[in-house]
């Protein structure tokens, strides 16, 4: 009896280590984190159960590509692995472990690598403050070392417990103070790693539009927990109180250039739109290259389209995007479009820009 009692004991005290919140030291994964992975691995089997796992080499190398980026943000030894199931609903979650899932309708949602890389970063975020056990603990009304018990005991308790877990991931169902913290979190590992904050905003910005339009449709990964508009804001605050640029177009994959050879006439397009032209030879070419390098800059999806303007000063008429002069009359052939004309294009290409993505907040 005193041995049975040592050994669960010992169980139950490896488990709860493992449920800590601590940080655990660089190098390899340690006992405890292995005992977090092989429950990872028991409740992946619950969720392959129910949706078919997608073995699609060029889907889940995409993936990986991506999570290469993030694994050297993380704090803990763990071997994150990515796995991708057969679902049309948008969605991705994260198991103890280090198991992230995104669904086909998650990869098909995502306009680009960054919005894939900050849902990627908001999930990997959730795991390494092993949020979904604290969150378990929560529902069941259990302190963490009460639901190690739980798990310990392999039986009814602990079936309910891995099905909880399951539902937390699944639906995404953190509170307000473990959702902050993976949003804001993501945030770090996204400007650590080179990516657009902004990513992280125009997805949920687009997950608001989805709400608009399927009210009843679980939104997955972004489930009132806090409610949308809430988180935009506070991502959007922190962006701005770091000093990062908040620039949609990127990671939305508009508002792009490209100087287009049409014919015996070279132009300028934004989107796929003509924007300005002329004649094609090196002269307008070198001039509507260095106009276009301006544009991506200075052309951003928070603009209001009174923002670009035709002016002038002591050098004569100009045209102004946002805080930067664009092009100047005096260097701009005879034989193309006025600058007027030229502001008149840009600022409905703008317009519909913004119009595909209607939920930015592009005054805050």
């Amino acid at each position: 009896m005193v041995k049975k009692a040592f050994t669960f004991l010992g169980l139950f005290l490896t488990i709860l280590l493992a449920l800590s919140p601590v940080q655990a030291f660089a190098g390899a994964p340690s006992r405890d984190d292995e005992k977090e992975v092989a429950l990872g691995k028991k409740v992946c089997e619950q969720v392959e159960k129910k949706w078919e796992r997608v073995m699609d080499p060029v889907r889940v190398a995409r993936l990986e590509a991506i999570l290469q980026r993030l694994v050297p943000e993380a704090e803990r030894p763990l071997e994150y692995e990515i796995r991708v199931i057969s679902e049309d609903q948008p969605n991705a979650f994260s198991l103890p472990g280090g198991f992230i899932y995104f669904t086909t309708g998650m990869l098909g949602f995502a306009r680009s690598d960054s919005e894939l890389v900050a849902i990627m970063a908001h999930e990997m975020v959730h795991t390494e403050k092993k949020h979904i056990m604290i969150q378990s603990a929560r529902n069941e009304r259990l302190s963490l070392l009460a639901l190690a018990v739980a798990i310990a005991s392999k039986g009814e308790a602990a079936a309910v417990i891995m099905a909880n877990i399951a539902q937390v991931a699944i639906l995404n169902g953190y509170s307000r103070d473990l959702e902050k913290e993976a949003d804001l979190g993501a945030l770090k590992m996204l400007k650590a790693v080179g990516f657009p904050v902004s990513a992280a905003v125009t997805v949920m910005e687009r997950l608001s539009e989805e709400r608009l339009k399927h009210p009843y449709v679980d939104p997955g990964v972004f489930m009132d927990h806090p409610d949308l508009p809430e988180r935009i804001a506070y991502m959007t605050r922190m962006i701005r109180d770091a000093g990062w640029d908040l620039h949609r177009k990127e990671p939305l994959h508009l508002l792009r250039t490209a100087v287009e050879d049409r014919g015996n006439r070279l132009s300028l397009t934004v989107d796929g739109k003509a924007a300005w032209s002329g004649p094609s030879d090196e002269k307008t070419r070198h001039l509507l290259e260095e106009v276009r390098f301006l544009l991506d800059r200075y052309l951003q999806m928070e603009l209001l389209p009174s923002d670009i303007t035709v002016g002038r000063d002591e050098n004569g008429p100009l045209l102004r995007v946002g805080p930067a002069v664009i092009a100047r009359e005096r260097v701009v052939p005879k034989d193309m479009a006025s600058l007027q004309s030229f502001s008149e294009n840009l600022r409905k290409i703008l317009v519909e820009a913004q119009r595909m993505h209607p939920m930015g907040h592009y005054l805050l």
